[in-house]
């Protein structure tokens, strides 16, 4: 999950001993009761950055103790403050009002130069919702007798300033049609592999000149950063030929092949509006399965038969019994001629199944 830390430049502590004076000069903020400053409370502002989310995993308030009275343990409560300050002006006089939350630690003689952790996750998530105005934090220390002094950012040792830690889920991007179209092809390709392994295919390609390569399935390649193999790998006797899957515009698995039952195929998530995204659906929702077609793809490529699979992002021309299968990727179609009927011959099981480079 990502994370984000940041500091807390804008602090300072109020004592009510000097309660006309600003007190943002300072190395330390004093929370509790001193024997000099009387009754203390600390006071910070907090930025937050801009976050892709409403609502964190957690936040971690980071404070390095620096000192400690007493050897009891001193209860620090992170209170919300609920009207506007500015740290830099604020006085115990002029001390906004706050509210305690949950949030809490107890400090000990233990924790002397090392940096205690609170976890504020409901408070940060509460100034993210919009629920309450982010107006920043005050630590009080009400037992009535200990001191705990922290490190502001004011101490120059960057190691003890004060810190906010964000985690978050990030939130699902929307897939936009075409990369979920190209998930498709790839899925289906894996399948081939698996189910076709010594079929020879014959890929066909777009481009300014229509062409076609031939091989046995090889591998389907995957980046090692790549969510889907993009790489459709096949061998034509020892020789590996490398087709990207944007190219494709056809894979046709040989005479006497069968369209095997068990092929899968995914079912889009959310998809980001835009054009191939409503192709993408168009595609599935214009054409009836039973179909039959003439399709051009890329520059001159002729397809002929009946829609036996139409599929988000995927059509598979056959005939009833899934003879002579070609799988077809919606996205590299130029022109469709259908015919929205079942004729006698494709209700026999003889619909013309084919696919060629024509000439131009």
């Amino acid at each position: 999950m990502p994370s984000v830390t940041i500091n807390l430049p804008n602090t300072t502590f109020v004592s009510s001993a000097m309660p006309d004076n600003n007190n943002s000069f300072y190395p330390l903020l004093y929370t509790g009761t001193d024997p000099n400053f009387l009754n203390c409370i600390s006071l910070m502002e907090v930025e937050l950055p801009i976050l892709p989310v409403t609502a964190v995993d957690s936040a971690i308030l980071q404070l390095t103790v620096i000192a400690k009275s007493g050897n009891i343990p001193s209860p620090v409560v992170v209170n919300k403050v609920t009207s506007p300050f500015t740290a830099a002006t604020v006085t115990y006089n002029t001390l906004p009002s706050f509210t305690p939350t949950s949030s809490q630690i107890l400090i000990t003689t233990e924790d002397l130069y090392k940096a205690v952790e609170i976890d504020v996750t409901s408070l940060v998530n509460e100034w993210l919702s919009g629920m309450s105005p982010n107006h920043g934090i005050a630590l009080t220390n009400n037992d009535g007798t200990t001191i705990v002094q922290f490190a502001s950012n004011k101490i120059v040792y960057e190691p003890y300033f004060p810190k906010l830690t964000l985690t978050y889920s990030e939130a699902p991007a929307d897939t936009t049609g075409s990369s979920f179209s190209y998930a498709q092809l790839a899925h289906v390709i894996e399948q081939l592999i698996a189910l076709y392994p010594t079929n020879v295919f014959t890929v066909f390609t777009r481009g300014l000149t229509a062409s076609s390569v031939t091989g046995t399935p090889y591998a389907l390649f995957k980046s090692s950063s790549g969510t889907f193999g993009s790489l459709f790998i096949l061998d034509d006797a020892g020789q590996k030929e490398v087709i990207p899957l944007h190219a494709i515009t056809a894979i046709y698995l040989g005479n006497g092949t069968v369209y095997n039952p068990s092929i899968t195929y995914l079912t889009p998530p959310k998809l980001a509006p835009g054009f191939d995204t409503n192709l993408l659906t168009a595609y599935y929702e214009y054409f009836p399965v039973s179909t039959e077609m003439d399709m051009y793809l890329g520059s001159n490529i002729h397809a002929t038969g009946m829609l036996y699979k139409n599929e988000y992002g995927i059509m598979v021309l056959s005939d009833t019994e899934g003879n002579t299968p070609i799988f077809i990727p919606v996205l590299n179609i130029n022109v469709v001629l259908p015919t929205f009927t079942t004729t006698t011959a494709a209700k026999a099981g003889k619909a013309k199944v084919t696919i060629e480079v024509k000439d131009k």
